[in-house]
């Protein structure tokens, strides 16, 4: 059952938030706006981020399956496994050093894992915003190299242990592959798909799942699907750029809230 202090505004604002982050598994370009918003809406404000992260990872592995389901026969995994390997080196180095408690290496505090969660949504921001110049500087599609390969799922596999945070680095290593539209929204599908199970083992080590969340995550269970298919059709109906712009504003809103939150109450 649900903690009692959860109330129905609560539900309705963390429900939104799923909702959110399934319709980016369905193609829609909205998820990063959901971990932040999440932390925001939290009931416990003094351990909100460690929470929210834990919460998600269960929700976003069946947001995955959902997502493979749709777009299996689209996902390009010869460009996947370069990353692979440096993913998981980033999932287990971050999860000895922050996730395992009196046992990490360093304490990261609620506050700044808050503190992280925002700046990296402010850096998904101005990564978008400079991303067209990027692109229009590379001469042709271009395949990293293993180091770059290496480099970027160490930071995929960190920043996604933190705070499920690894947009920006699976877009730095996919888009100057300059795969076709269906491709790259299955393709970086099927790498979180095994980015998200392979944390799985040590957020279940550590003890990071708690039985309120678990079952907070089984009640948002039946906004998976709909979030899914509700961003596949919509990526299809819209057109044009101006729903991306928007929403790049809010997510940089919540981003700079969560920081300022972060900085002055320390919650």
């Amino acid at each position: 059952m649900l903690p009692a202090d959860y109330s129905w505004g609560h539900l309705f604002w963390i429900g939104l938030s799923v909702l959110i982050l399934a319709m980016s598994k369905g193609g829609f370009p909205v998820g990063p706006i959901a971990v932040p918003a999440l932390v925001l809406c939290w009931p416990h404000q003094v351990t909100a981020a460690r929470d929210v992260v834990s919460f998600a990872l269960p929700l976003l592995c069946v947001m995955d399956v959902a997502a493979l389901l749709v777009f299996w026969r689209h996902v390009d995994w010869r460009r996947v496994w370069p990353l692979a390997p440096g993913a998981l080196a980033g999932v287990a180095l971050a999860s000895l050093l922050f996730l395992a408690d009196d046992a990490a290496l360093f304490s990261l505090s609620d506050r700044w894992l808050k503190l992280t969660i925002g700046v990296v949504g402010v850096g998904f921001v101005a990564y978008q915003a400079a991303r067209r110049f990027i692109l229009a500087h590379l001469p042709a599609a271009q395949t990293p190299t293993r180091r770059a390969s290496a480099v970027l799922g160490v930071a995929a596999g960190v920043t996604s242990t933190l705070a499920h945070a690894a947009d920006p680095v699976a877009q730095m290593y996919f888009l100057p592959q300059r795969l076709d539209k269906m491709a790259f929204a299955a393709t970086t599908a099927g790498f979180f798909f095994l980015l998200n199970l392979a944390k799985v083992v040590p957020f279940a080590i550590f003890g990071r799942f708690t039985t309120g969340n678990l079952w907070l995550a089984l009640w948002m269970l039946p906004v998976v699907p709909v979030g899914v298919g509700l961003g596949y059709v919509v990526v299809r109906v819209i057109r044009g750029n101006w729903y991306v712009a928007l929403i790049h504003g809010v997510l940089l809103a919540t981003a700079v809230t969560l920081i300022v939150k972060a900085l002055t109450d320390g919650g």
